[in-house]
């Protein structure tokens, strides 16, 4: 490895090269000759063929270029094998990328085909954050300024379901990631429920069987409105660009709200009855606006 050369030792019990203890060791495995070959890597050793026989003798020139052969032939396999699994993350990371980009174009598609209706939006937000974070369930609360509703999930059974249908709506606290979340307006993550000493919803979280959970604050102007939350059956943390996508479809939601908000205010401003209409003229004229003929 050092000389990055093949080293052949025709008698361990002759060889100035091999030390005392070599020697024993190598009396105690029965070995009297050796020959070592490295496995060379771009002029670098990254491992060794030995061969060790019980007689001593020189191994042959032959023996020793097969053996060569074999060092070569391993360094080719490492290498395509370290070379398969790069490809490998890639096309993970491509395919990951794309199943959440088709994932947050989805999400847009139902906000632009609802506009009277968060719901389907809500429903959407949780159905893919489930998926694309393998998760054990997803949940999205609302955050009125007082209470937070449970509004939509995902995978939640029915006895989990009764649970949380129990627990909320109810005052953000610290006992819940999603009180946390909302209280400190930013990601809160619980690697392991059952070490958390804060929290307090361990019923429910045994009822499902989920060990680790994010909490992402869906924020308007900085103030908290809603909280998305995943659930694993693992303990652990999500990693940056699942939090990140996840912020994402927060923001999704919170434009969602906003939208259907602002279509309902327009609606209401634009659909006048003729009756509130003929009110506004004569309070802009003080008299009755004159009558139209179409003929």
């Amino acid at each position: 490895m050092l000389t990055k050369r093949v080293h052949h030792v025709a008698d361990i019990e002759t060889d100035p090269s091999c030390s005392v203890e070599f020697r024993r060791h190598a009396a105690e495995r029965g070995s009297r000759s050796f020959v070592a070959v490295p496995m060379l890597r771009g002029g670098d050793p990254i491992g060794l063929i030995t061969v060790s026989r019980a007689k001593p003798g020189a191994f042959s020139t032959e023996e020793i270029a097969l053996l060569q052969t074999f060092a070569d032939q391993a360094v080719i396999a490492i290498e395509n094998v370290r070379l398969f699994r790069e490809l490998e993350a890639r096309n993970t990371d491509l395919t990951e990328s794309l199943e959440q980009q088709t994932a947050t174009s989805e999400i847009l598609r139902v906000i632009s085909s609802s506009p009277t209706d968060v719901q389907p939006v809500f429903e959407a937000i949780v159905q893919s954050a489930e998926r694309l974070f393998s998760g054990q369930f997803s949940v999205l609360c609302l955050f009125d300024g007082e209470l937070v509703h449970f509004v939509a999930h995902h995978n939640l059974g029915p006895e989990a379901l009764a649970e949380a249908q129990r627990i909320w709506p109810t005052r953000p606290a610290r006992t819940s990631g999603a009180g946390r979340a909302i209280l400190e307006r930013r990601v809160v993550q619980i690697r392991d429920i059952e070490t958390d000493l804060e929290y307090g919803h361990r019923q429910l979280s045994r009822a499902v069987g989920h060990r680790s959970s994010i909490y992402v604050p869906m924020l308007k102007d900085g103030a908290p409105v809603g909280v998305i939350v995943v659930a694993r059956v693992e303990p652990g943390q999500f990693a940056d660009n699942q939090v990140a996508l996840l912020q994402t479809f927060a923001d999704q939601a919170v434009i969602a709200i906003e939208n259907v908000r602002l279509f309902k205010s327009c609606k209401k401003r634009t659909v006048l009855s003729p009756k509130r209409m003929h009110k506004l003229a004569r309070r802009s004229s003080g008299r009755p606006p004159p009558r139209i003929s179409c003929g």
